[in-house]
């Protein structure tokens, strides 16, 4: 399995400095996403999803302090930190009641904000989307997931766990197969066969066991298939190789 690679978009309407942001990225295993001002980071962001934002104060049309009032008001910042780069040495307090420590002044040292960078993925935490229709199935893996650091969202059928994973955008699903509504392998071919959801992990959990369950799975993009009833300790182990591996 080949490993996704971090997005992380800059927001700089300065064009060598994109340039430049750009390059080091890839260079180091990045994916990167470009935008120029503040406005079309908000669309770059609702289209791309990136796990990391470096943003630029002073731009046109949108600066970096609207940006970031505009997306604080529709996505938890929490979930995708931001890192201020500024030629204004004297903003970090501003920047920091708005809930964004990383402030870095420009002209920078690269290896600086790549340190940065590998910090806050370190510190993020990860979104698990569980989904069956037995609660008592939920309760207690999510307390579990809780428990062992993770963000948890969940569902009950195949159509609210479609809905739920657009809205939230987790790391990764655990999934039922056998559900109302829609069965998770139609859940889960949905979401890999479509550009915007498919570096989303998925494991699928059956109560039937077989290669054909597997075969299938396979089929529709499943990241693995465990056999109900499975155990923690290993479902946790193949969760952490899928999100940090």
């Amino acid at each position: 399995m080949t490993e996704d690679k971090i997005k992380i978009l800059v927001v700089d309407d300065d064009p060598v400095t994109r340039h430049l942001l750009s390059r080091v990225l890839s260079r180091n295993n990045f994916e990167a996403s470009v935008a120029v001002h503040g406005q079309e980071g908000l669309a770059v962001y609702e289209e791309k999803r990136p796990q990391i934002i470096i943003l630029d104060i002073m731009m046109p049309v949108m600066d970096g302090f609207e940006f970031v009032a505009r997306f604080k008001a529709r996505f938890d910042i929490k979930e995708t930190p931001i890192i201020v780069l500024s030629s204004l040495p004297n903003q970090q307090d501003v920047f920091r009641q708005e809930g964004i420590n990383d402030y870095i002044v420009k002209p920078f040292k690269s290896a600086h904000l790549l340190r940065k960078i590998r910090q806050r993925l370190q510190q993020r935490t990860k979104k698990i989307l569980v989904v069956d229709d037995e609660p008592d199935f939920v309760h207690s893996l999510s307390l579990r997931l809780s428990n062992s650091g993770y963000q948890v969202v969940t569902a009950f059928d195949g159509l609210s766990a479609l809905e739920t994973a657009k809205r939230e955008r987790p790391d990764l699903m655990v999934l039922d197969i056998m559900m109302p509504k829609l069965d998770g392998f139609n859940v889960c071919r949905m979401l890999k066969f479509d550009n915007k959801y498919k570096d989303i992990n998925v494991i699928l959990l059956t109560a039937r066991a077989g290669e054909e369950t597997r075969r299938l799975g396979k089929q529709v993009g499943a990241d693995a298939c465990l056999t109900k009833p499975h155990d923690d300790t290993f479902l946790l182990k193949l969760m952490k190789e899928l999100l940090w591996d």
